[in-house]
């Protein structure tokens, strides 16, 4: 019973299949980041136990040095990215994964919490996510932020500020710091 174990002959056979693969997922990839996304805005759904289960709330908290900062259901601080239009993202790749984007699952609304006040509604990026809109602004976390009450992406490269709450306008831009996260090491972002 000379028989050959079979995975060392089918193993060649596995590679060039596994190649493709990789490489149409390497296309898919690159042509899902230079689409474009469609927003819908909406006013501030109610709040309070008429809600639906069907809501992400966001709310406000008071941050030292900042203000009044929104804020996502898990409590962690909200930003926008200043090279974003209203309802199209320029921030996809490795740039939304050092700054997540704020997604809702289909038929699932925005809401804010009891006193904060402004427009809600929702973006679709590139990768066919629906991205949350406050005042105007895409909404993203920052990944060096990793509890609540922390505001390390602030003023990031110049173009990343957290989302005030208590102002007329978004976000002033206060000091930028030239902090590694995600703002500049070439990678376009």
């Amino acid at each position: 019973m000379n028989q050959s174990p079979r995975r060392h002959t089918s193993a060649p056979l596995r590679r060039p299949a596994l190649i493709a693969t990789l490489a149409a997922i390497a296309v898919l990839a690159a042509a899902c980041s230079s689409g474009q996304s469609a927003s819908t805005t909406t006013k501030a759904a109610p709040t309070g136990p008429a809600v639906s289960s069907n809501s992400v709330k966001l709310a406000s908290s008071t941050l030292p040095g900042v203000g009044s900062v929104l804020t996502g259901p898990n409590g962690r601080t909200l930003y926008y990215f200043t090279t974003d239009s209203s309802n199209s993202t320029s921030c996809t790749g490795q740039c939304a994964v050092v700054w997540p984007p704020l997604v809702v699952p289909v038929g699932t609304q925005p809401a804010l919490a009891s006193g904060v006040s402004g427009t809600l509604g929702t973006a679709m990026r590139p990768d066919g996510a629906t991205q949350v809109i406050y005042k105007g602004h895409l909404l993203y976390y920052y990944q060096g932020d990793t509890a609540p009450g922390q505001d390390k992406g602030q003023g990031v490269a110049g173009t990343w500020f957290v989302v005030k709450t208590l102002n007329t306008s978004v976000a002033a831009r206060p000091t930028t710091t030239t902090n590694a996260g995600g703002g500049g090491g070439g990678v376009g972002f």
